[in-house]
């Protein structure tokens, strides 16, 4: 498939780099000449120089001959641009970031279809989603949802306290056998293990597990986790990540959810917005501000400005005043492995969630890649088992996936099962399988149509 990407900033990058391993012929347009030198020396794909919104441009990267045209600049005029480019050169996949909620909006005076876009990725929207769904669930330290909301990825990092320290997962396994869950990947000294039943959860081990979203609480009981309420929320920064999350969590009965922003204009615009929040007017680095407006009283703080080391330093204030649970904002995924050793509780970082959102529309089909986890090296892969596909009929003992992958649940007709050696996949199963990027193309072959 020939694919043309406009901006190869980290996004584009993420994108190119996956298509290329691909083996998919890549053609990248950026226009800032420091990046697109950087492209060059890194990425395995045909970078031109140049403006993604010129036709000029898109006529010399192939647009005619083009399959897809993934636009990610961080103008989004110009990659509205480039779709309409693409739509009328006939490019069967035009896939767009745009930052202006406006465009993406469903009541939009000009949609998808007049702006000749098939998929619109909405960044802050992804962002605070996620920033949302970390704070509703306290213990975790990622989640992700699957089949429609019905089953959760969830990741844990363990207390010294936990019960199950030492354990092996049949261990574990045995001693619930009416709960439901399967341990996915273990994450240990900054290495992603594909665990085996003889494997034993150590000392700050991070667990990642997939359940049924409703045995979520359970599980965490039984992980020494307690699923805490959260009742009062402190939000840094009022840009549209913040306000997102503010109109989020004021909708939650009995949250309480106050937001702190410098800017007085800005402050006073916001209090129009949102109806149950508290605006408070300041600087968020100041520590007599944040006593005296009760950080001590909280229950989350999630620094939200769009300086990154801002959100990480008043992170670790807020933890250092009392507040338990804490969450940051960061724009280079290479400081979220650092995160939990410097006690920031959980950290997204809207490059990858975009690029995560991209890849899921990109491989819907037989393998969908479902999301990558920000800050260590697994993949998630959704899998339809077709009547041609080489694992129909045959157990998943038979497989021999050993360490390569593991499959978390199988959805059948609608019914999730956590499945065990002896489960015979079916024509028609939904699947969920943890791996690591080294191995995906060994699981994809596994489960391919012949």
């Amino acid at each position: 498939m020939k694919v043309i990407v406009i901006g190869a900033g980290l996004v584009g990058a993420y994108i190119c780099e996956y298509l290329s391993s691909e083996d998919h012929d890549v053609t990248v347009i950026e226009k800032d000449a420091a990046v697109c030198r950087k492209a060059m020396d890194s990425l395995d794909a045909m970078v031109i120089q140049g403006d993604g919104a010129s036709p000029a441009q898109l006529m010399q990267a192939g647009l005619k001959k083009c399959d897809m045209l993934v636009a990610v600049s961080p103008n989004d005029e110009v990659n509205i641009l480039a779709c309409l480019a693409a739509a009328k050169a006939g490019v069967k996949i035009k896939i767009a970031r745009l930052r202006n909620p406006e465009f993406s909006h469903d009541q939009a005076l000009l949609g998808k279809e007049e702006l000749g876009i098939d998929f619109i990725i909405h960044p802050e929207r992804e962002t605070a989603r996620e920033l949302v769904w970390l704070t509703k669930r306290a213990a975790a330290t990622d989640v992700i949802e699957f089949e429609e909301g019905k089953v959760q990825l969830i990741g844990v990092r363990l207390d010294l306290s936990s019960p199950i320290l030492n354990k092996t997962l049949l261990e574990i396994d045995r001693q619930n056998p009416d709960l439901l869950f399967r341990i996915v990947a273990i994450f240990r000294a900054n290495k992603t293990i594909i665990p085996g039943g003889e494997d034993r959860v150590m000392r700050g081990d991070q667990l990642f597990f997939i359940t049924k979203t409703d045995l979520v609480p359970r599980l965490l009981q039984i992980l020494g986790k307690s699923e805490e309420k959260i009742a009062k929320v402190m939000i840094l920064g009022g840009g549209r990540v913040g306000r997102m999350v503010a109109a989020e969590l004021e909708k939650e009965d009995g949250c309480q959810v106050k937001l702190v922003e410098s800017n007085r204009e800005k402050s006073q615009r916001i209090a129009e917005e949102l109806q149950r929040t508290m605006i408070i007017v300041g600087d968020g680095t100041d520590l007599d501000l944040l006593a005296v407006e009760g950080i001590m009283e909280m229950d989350s703080y999630i620094a939200v400005t769009s300086d990154e080391e801002t959100n990480i330093l008043s992170c670790l204030m807020a933890k250092h005043m009392g507040v338990r649970r804490c969450l940051a904002l960061v724009n280079r995924p290479d400081y979220l492995p650092i995160m939990p050793s410097i006690g920031v509780d959980a950290a997204v970082d809207t490059q990858t969630l975009t690029a995560n959102a991209i890849l899921r529309y990109i491989r819907r089909g037989n393998v969908t890649s479902l999301a990558s986890l920000p800050g260590i090296e697994a993949e998630v892969l959704q899998i339809e088992i077709t009547e041609r596909s080489r694992a129909v009929g045959r157990k998943i003992k038979a497989l021999k996936l050993e360490h390569d992958g593991m499959i978390g649940v199988v959805n059948r007709n609608g019914q999730v099962i956590v499945p065990v050696g002896e489960t015979e996949l079916k024509s028609g199963d939904s699947i969920i399988v943890f791996t690591t990027p080294p191995s995906v193309a060994r699981v994809e072959k596994i489960f391919a149509n012949r």
